[in-house]
């Protein structure tokens, strides 16, 4: 076994820049796909993603040069299959830490692990794991937030740190370097403590939690209200007096 610390590691200490590419995702992807081995910690940074992907088969659509697109390269081999989540609440946590240190609103996780300021979207998150035995074997993290960008084809569920803060000069490159320092610091305590202070962390930033809220369960809208995310990823939500259990595809929030 490895020593028990990740110290070694340095999380986008290999960026590979593009200025154009279809899926941040895909590219790294690839890249593993090569039989040279490719370091942990090895990030995309694109300056145009044009077929990025999001949750439930989406696409991320990003403004060219305005918006910070990456796809970072980790290697969790002490995460177990059932440990899946873990991951997911990990990245999500760094991303809220660091839009924290840019504005004073409210920021909160959707889940799975989309990020909101107040009810608009700033962020999107998409993790794709190999897997080996039951081990993950590497992870594919994939990240998009806005952020120079200030039209967006529906405005009124999305937002950036330009429309939050009225600035729209941040410098992409700098703010990725923060970004990978913040997610550095949550997996090394992913690596170091176990999972439930993480989920902890995790389910204090949930949005809506606690919260009586329009939920769309099998094409019927229903009035619930969050409890929790269980390390097993599925949503814990109290509706008609029972507390009920859904996996990603199973429910989706009705944002107005």
């Amino acid at each position: 076994m490895q020593n028990n610390n990740i110290s070694g590691l340095i999380i986008g200490q290999n960026t590979i820049y593009l200025d154009k590419v279809a899926s941040t995702n895909d590219y790294l992807r690839e890249l593993l796909s090569n039989f040279k081995p490719l370091a942990e910690g090895t990030a995309i940074l694109a300056g145009e993603q044009f077929q990025g992907k999001g949750q439930r088969g989406s696409t991320w659509v990003s403004e060219p040069g305005k918006n910070l697109t990456t796809s970072i390269l980790l290697k969790p081999y002490f995460l177990s299959i059932v440990q899946q989540f873990a991951l997911s609440a990990t990245v999500a946590i760094a991303v809220v830490n660091w839009l924290k240190s840019k504005t004073e609103q409210d920021v909160t996780v959707k889940w799975p692990n989309d990020i909101y300021v107040g009810n608009k979207k700033i962020v999107g998150i998409l993790i794709e794991n190999k897997l080996k035995g039951n081990k993950i074997e590497a992870s594919i993290v994939g990240i998009g937030i806005n952020i120079n960008q200030v039209n967006f084809d529906t405005a009124t569920t999305i937002t950036s740190l330009a429309v939050l803060t009225n600035k729209t000069d941040y410098v992409i490159k700098h703010l990725a370097v923060e970004l990978f320092e913040s997610i550095q610091k949550e997996y090394n305590n992913l690596f170091n403590q176990s999972w439930q202070p993480i989920l902890d962390r995790y389910n204090e930033s949930l949005f809506w939690r606690d919260q009586e809220r329009p939920f769309l369960v099998a094409g019927e809208k229903k009035t619930g209200i969050i409890k929790a995310v269980g390390i097993d990823g599925q949503l814990q939500v109290l509706i008609d007096n029972k507390l009920q259990k859904f996996n990603i595809k199973e429910i989706s929030h009705l944002i107005s």
